[in-house]
């Protein structure tokens, strides 16, 4: 329990940090079309520099594979549609620690009011996922976007897709 509190506090460090570097946004020009980098940069700058460190994190284990690379920039997306205030991140994490199996159920609908936070975390690969695709992004990359915060069981859909999608979750939460 105290690491994920530590791993929250650190986190929450990270979204006060300043806009990427010029370095880091020269590797996201290599990665990712025209069409998605715009949306990149429709990102907060918590959420661009949160996206750049699973980036780095995937490379620094090896990983080329462009689809799983543009997912990792790309998988908050979602989170553009309606943008959450610092508040609201805090209490939809306090909320999944404290409430884990009601927050899936808060989590549904329209994200209005209390439930807003809730709402936003929990569809927020969904939306991602379309916003990706109407920018013309691949299959696979909207996939791993749509797909980055579910637990799936093995075999679906493939064996190598699974690997890939576990590596950018775990790369996902702890950066």
């Amino acid at each position: 329990m105290s690491s994920k509190v530590n791993y929250r506090v650190w986190q929450f460090w990270q979204g006060l940090k300043r806009s990427p570097r010029e370095g880091d946004l020269e590797a996201v020009n290599t990665v990712l079309f025209p069409e998605e980098r715009n949306l990149f940069q429709q990102l907060p700058t918590a959420d661009q520099n949160h996206s750049l460190r699973v980036f780095r994190s995937l490379q620094t284990q090896g990983e080329d594979d462009p689809d799983l690379l543009k997912a990792a920039l790309l998988h908050d997306l979602g989170k553009t549609r309606y943008p959450l205030r610092r508040w609201e991140r805090v209490f939809a994490v306090l909320a999944a620690g404290l409430f884990p199996r009601r927050v899936g159920v808060w989590g549904e609908g329209k994200p209005t009011g209390l439930r807003r936070p809730l709402v936003i975390v929990r569809q927020h690969p969904q939306w991602g996922a379309d916003l990706a695709e109407a920018a013309g992004s691949s299959p696979r990359t909207v996939w791993f976007i749509h797909n980055h915060e579910k637990d799936l069981p093995e075999g679906s859909p493939s064996d190598e897709e699974l690997f890939l999608l576990r590596k950018l979750q775990k790369a996902d939460n702890t950066n």
